[in-house]
């Protein structure tokens, strides 16, 4: 079978995805050729997921037989020319679950590709919920979340349940910019999908348990009292690539100040952009934090209008790119604050002598006030301990979960290496 060298590299970028070089199972790591005259497609499986992609070369009445991977990579690197001349041996090669005519098939549009590339980056792979490690597909659109941020991207999709798609690597690698189909079916009490986008087909399992019930997450509208409109986001962006991490939280601020906002990294202080921008609504009362990486997502994808609640307690909201981003604010005391221009009644008041002070008479402190005043001062301070105590709480959760992933991926290595000497 001959095949242009580098059509058959780009394949492999894919199947590249897919393949498991180190399994003991020789079909995993190996890439199965199939092929009748011009028409060839390339497979390959990891046992669970099955990627086939479909190229032009030469293969007479009809060829099938399958090359290691590693081995097709080397013919590449050896061989000289543009074409390259590919042998191999049967393997007994699994057959791929057949779509069943009850199945459902859901027409996806020409831009679902793209749509799932400004998804993958809020996806946590390390995420112990496993729902957590995909894409959700709803008739509302497509849902990424890692439990600290959240997009929902429109996309009508006419799907009768919703469902979660593992994380789609080959998918994102082959880039198929057309029209596709997407089949639901049932198998063995587990869910089975296959999308076909133009010469490109992937078939596997979805993930189980529940998404999270993210509309709830979604603030009303009423709630968010103001508005932030960046105009020149480039600027944020250089900016923020120039800002030192600052652990754990990244906070970056986004202070209202007259004519627009000035972005301050909140363990930075003398790092300041200052740039116009329109601010609509209430007063905020709290600084507008978010985490520098979000931050810096969100403006990489468009998203350069931001919706928050003045005080800060509740999901900001921002658009401008494709859909919907939240993202939780970080609730921190606003310590680098634009300085207040000093007015004239408090300068006259600092040139008073201590003489003309002293003549004046003191007027008498009403004790209620004071108590008053003493009362608003501990809820303020018990807020910030509470607000405190629910983040060390949640960073130990966080903690354990990601102790309880070290282990899982612990004792899977274990089985791994058990499995590759038993085998030699």
């Amino acid at each position: 079978m001959k095949i242009k060298k580098s059509v058959l590299l780009e394949a492999l970028k894919v199947l590249g995805k897919v393949v498991s070089q180190t399994s003991p199972v020789e079909v995993q790591r190996s890439v199965r050729f199939f092929g009748v005259g011009e028409q060839v497609w390339l497979t390959a499986t990891d046992g669970v997921e099955s990627v086939t992609v479909e190229v032009i070369g030469d293969a007479g009445e009809m060829e099938d037989f399958a090359v290691e991977y590693k081995a097709l990579r080397e013919l590449i690197r050896s061989t000289r020319g543009g074409e390259v001349e590919v042998t191999g041996k049967r393997l007994d090669w699994p057959e791929t679950e057949a779509v069943p005519d009850d199945a459902v098939t859901v027409e996806l549009p020409p831009d679902f590709g793209k749509l799932l590339a400004l998804a993958a980056p809020v996806v946590n792979l390390r995420e112990a919920r496993l729902a957590l490690r995909g894409i959700n597909l709803s008739r509302d659109g497509i849902t990424t979340t890692n439990g600290k941020e959240l997009l929902n991207l429109p996309c009508p999709l006419k799907i009768p349940e919703d469902m979660t798609l593992p994380f789609p690597l080959a998918l994102l690698t082959a880039k198929p910019e057309e029209a596709g189909t997407l089949h639901i079916w049932r198998c063995r009490n587990e869910r089975l999908f296959r999308i076909v986008i133009g010469g490109f087909q992937w078939q596997g399992k979805a993930l189980p348990g529940n998404f999270p019930a993210w509309k709830q997450v979604i603030p009303v509208d009423k709630t968010l009292d103001y508005q932030i409109e960046i105009h020149e986001p480039e600027q944020i962006i250089t900016f923020l690539k120039a800002v030192p991490d600052c652990p754990p939280f990244h906070a970056i601020e986004l202070n209202v100040v007259p004519g627009g906002v000035t972005v301050i990294p909140n363990n930075f202080p003398d790092m300041e952009l200052r740039l116009e921008a329109t601010v609509i609504g209430a007063q905020p009362r709290a600084v507008l934090a978010l985490n520098k990486y979000i931050l810096l997502r969100m403006l990489q994808q468009g998203y350069t209008k931001f919706r928050a609640h003045s005080d800060g307690r509740i999901p900001v909201i921002a658009e401008g790119g494709s859909g919907r981003y939240l993202a939780m604010p970080i609730h921190i005391l606003p310590k680098h604050q634009p300085e207040k221009e000093t007015s004239k009644m408090e300068n006259i008041k600092r040139i008073e002598s201590t003489e003309t002070a002293a003549e004046e008479t003191a007027e008498p402190v009403n004790p209620m006030e004071e108590l008053n005043h003493s009362i608003e001062e501990l809820r303020g301070k018990l807020k910030t301990l509470l607000d405190e105590s629910a983040l060390l709480a949640r960073k130990v959760k966080e903690a354990v979960l990601q102790q309880k992933q070290r282990e899982r991926e612990f004792v899977q290595a274990k089985r791994a290496i058990e499995r590759i000497r038993m085998a030699i």
